[in-house]
């Protein structure tokens, strides 16, 4: 009796859909960088604007304050 060769035959295909796997994981790893570095640089935009905000409220607090007891 010959040694099975079906999973010979196989093995080549495994091979193949195990690189394929590989290259979509890859893929999607890259996507999820991508989206992260996205997602990093609109926080550090809210923040920033948050910030300017602050610091424009602050500045007319003082403002305000020194026109009363200055």
């Amino acid at each position: 009796p010959l040694p099975s060769g079906g999973a010979e035959g196989a093995g080549p295909l495994l091979q193949l859909r195990e690189e394929q796997q590989q290259l979509e994981l890859g893929r999607r790893r890259d996507q999820l960088r991508e989206a992260q570095q996205r997602l990093q640089e609109v926080a550090l935009e809210a923040q920033q604007a948050q910030l300017k905000r602050l610091r424009q409220t602050s500045e007319r607090y003082w403002e305000h304050w020194e026109g009363l007891f200055g």
